[in-house]
C-alpha cells in the first residue's frame, strides 16, 4: 500500500495521520508540541515520534511523501536542523510549511480561497493561482485583533478604566475578579504581566456568558471581534484582486464556536461582497497535507 503522511505540529500537540492515495485515513500518531520555537530539539523528537506511531500499524506499505505543517515555522532562523533530522529518520521526500497553510488546504480541499483563523491569535491567508497573500498574524503585541487574546484584553482594559475613573465594578469585572481570586482591580497586574496568551484568552467564555445574558459591553466586544476579522479578510481579497467566486473558510474556536463573532464576521463580509461562499466544516488540518502532497507527487 502506498500512503502519505500529514503532520500538524502545534504549540501543545503534534498529530500525524497516514492517508491512502484516495485521502482515506489509515492510522494516526500523537506526541507533544511540534512548534520549533518552543524548544527545537524536543519539538523535532515529538514530530518524529508522531510520524513513527502513524507508520507502525501499516504492515506492508511505502510512504511516498510526508507533508508537515508546523506552528511558528516561519520564525525559525535555520530550518536545516529539522530537515536533517527528518532526512535521517525517513526515506520519503517531505515538505514543511506553516500550520496555517495546511489548514487552508484542508478546509478548501486544496483549492484557491481564503482561510481566516481566530483562536488565541488571528490571521487570514489567501491563495489564488499560486499567489499567496495574508493579513494579520502579527502576534499579540503588534495585532491579533479579533482573537481570543484580544477579546479578553478588551475586558481587562475596561476593568482598569473602572478603577481609575471610580466607577462601580460591572458584573463582568466582578466575575473576572472572582475567577482570579482577587478582591480589587488593583491586583490585576499580578496576573496580566505573568500570564501566557492562552491563560489570558481563557477568560473569553466569561465574556460570552455575559453577552448571552444581555451585557451590552460584552456583546460589543464580540461584535467588534467579528468586524476586525472581516476587515482583515477583506484586505486579503483586495491583495489578491478577487471579485467573484470567493470562498472563505473559517477556523478556530472564536470564529466557529461564538455565534456573535461569526455572525458579525459574515455580515460585514457580505456588506462588501454579497456572493461569498463560506466553508464551516470541521476537518483535521492534516488532510491539507494530503492535498499538498498530491500536488507535489503529480
Amino acid at each position: 500500500m502506498n500512503y502519505i503522511i500529514g503532520v500538524d505540529g502545534g504549540g501543545t500537540k503534534t498529530e500525524a495521520v497516514a492517508y491512502d492515495m484516495d485521502g482515506n485515513k489509515i492510522s494516526e500518531g500523537r506526541a507533544g508540541f511540534g512548534n520549533l520555537l518552543i524548544n527545537e530539539k524536543q519539538a523535532t523528537a515529538n514530530i518524529i515520534q508522531a510520524i513513527e506511531q502513524s507508520m507502525t500499524p501499516i504492515d506492508d506499505g511505502s510512504c511516498l511523501y510526508i507533508c508537515l505543517g508546523l506552528a511558528g515555522y516561519g520564525g525559525v532562523e535555520n530550518p536545516q536542523g529539522i530537515k536533517s533530522a527528518l532526512s535521517k529518520a525517513f526515506k520519503a521526500p517531505f515538505t514543511i510549511v506553516n500550520d496555517a497553510i495546511i489548514a487552508h488546504a484542508a478546509l478548501l480541499k486544496g483549492n484557491d480561497g481564503i482561510l481566516t483563523i481566530s483562536g488565541t491569535g488571528s490571521v487570514s491567508i489567501g491563495i489564488h493561482e499560486g499567489i499567496e497573500k495574508s493579513a494579520g498574524g502579527w502576534g499579540h503585541i503588534l495585532g491579533d485583533e479579533g482573537s481570543g487574546y484580544w477579546i479578553a484584553m478588551q475586558a481587562f482594559i475596561r476593568m482598569t478604566k473602572e478603577e481609575d475613573e471610580g466607577y462601580e465594578y460591572s458584573h463582568l469585572t466582578e466575575s473576572i475578579l472572582k475567577k482570579l481570586g482577587y478582591l480589587s482591580v488593583m491586583e490585576l497586574k499580578k496576573f496580566i504581566y505573568s500570564a501566557t496568551k492562552s491563560e489570558i484568552a481563557a477568560f473569553v467564555p466569561q465574556i460570552v456568558q455575559h453577552a448571552e445574558k444581555g451585557d451590552g459591553f460584552s456583546q460589543n466586544i464580540l461584535n467588534q471581534a467579528g468586524y476586525h476579522l472581516a476587515k482583515q479578510t477583506l484586505e486579503v481579497i483586495k491583495k489578491l484582486k478577487l471579485c467573484e467566486n470567493v470562498t472563505i473558510a473559517l477556523k478556530g474556536s472564536i470564529l466557529t464556536n461564538i455565534p456573535l463573532v461569526q455572525n458579525s464576521f459574515i455580515n460585514h463580509i457580505k456588506l462588501e461582497n454579497p456572493n461569498v461562499k463560506f466553508v464551516l466544516e470541521d476537518v483535521s488540518a492534516t488532510l491539507g497535507c494530503y492535498y499538498i502532497a498530491m500536488k507535489h507527487l503529480k
